[in-house]
């Protein structure tokens, strides 16, 4: 990369912190000849174990501020994403410009509601109003709260149009967990075919031996 900064940026799921459950904070502590810009969407009440949740739009406009902040302090790097689970199509909706890769770990390809919400209600102690304020016990031990406009801008959502156009922008590489635990099973045909697809063994958050395989594969990919 002819000695330019290299700098990674990374775009955490829905429901969790900038660690994204240790995922993102590992793959950047194993890329130490980067420099690593992770950030929080949610605001946490840590007295109260509650996670705010926001709109898909709020998330957009949170990604496009650390990109263009990242871009202006650092014209001449070369800038990367590495995004996760509801984080894809954060990334893909924001269509930053400047990108030169962004590595979508388990995608999400259905932004539909019913399998979301049959998790949800499979749940204790949870208040589901999607006209109203949703509140979500979690694994994490952080409740989510959830306003209504979260459920109405996700369900506009078109997950293979956004990340078909910006593959128009940025190269573009899909890493699938084989034993995905949240996320069906999608048919991909319908992505561009410029977007590389990896499938790896390991669940939604590539955890236990599934981890240093995939850290591999994104080195490879980055460096």
């Amino acid at each position: 990369m002819e000695n330019k900064k290299h700098i990674i940026i990374y775009s955490h799921g829905n429901g969790t912190r900038k660690d994204d459950n240790g995922l993102l904070s590992e793959i950047a502590e194993n890329l130490p000849e980067v420099e690593s810009i992770l950030f929080d969407y949610f605001k946490v009440d840590e007295n109260e174990h509650k996670i705010f949740i926001s709109p898909l739009s709020s998330l957009v406009n949170k990604l496009t501020q650390v990109i263009e902040e990242t871009k202006a302090n650092h014209p001449e790097a070369v800038i990367d994403l590495i995004c996760h689970s509801a984080g894809t199509i954060v990334a893909a909706m924001a269509k930053p410009e400047g990108i030169r890769k962004a590595v979508l770990l388990t995608p999400i390809f259905d932004m539909g509601l019913e399998r979301t919400l049959v998790s949800y209600r499979a749940k204790s102690n949870v208040k589901l109003d999607l006209e109203g304020t949703s509140v979500i016990p979690s694994s994490t031990g952080l409740t989510k709260i959830i306003p209504k406009e979260y459920w109405q801008e996700r369900l506009a959502v078109k997950p293979f149009i956004e990340y078909n156009a910006f593959a128009k922008k940025t190269e573009i590489i899909v890493i699938k967990a084989n034993q995905d635990n949240i996320l069906p099973a999608v048919d991909l045909r319908e992505l561009d075919s410029s977007i590389k697809i990896i499938s790896l063994d390991g669940d939604h958050g590539f955890h236990a031996s599934a981890r240093n395989p995939l850290i591999q594969i994104i080195r490879g990919i980055l460096l």
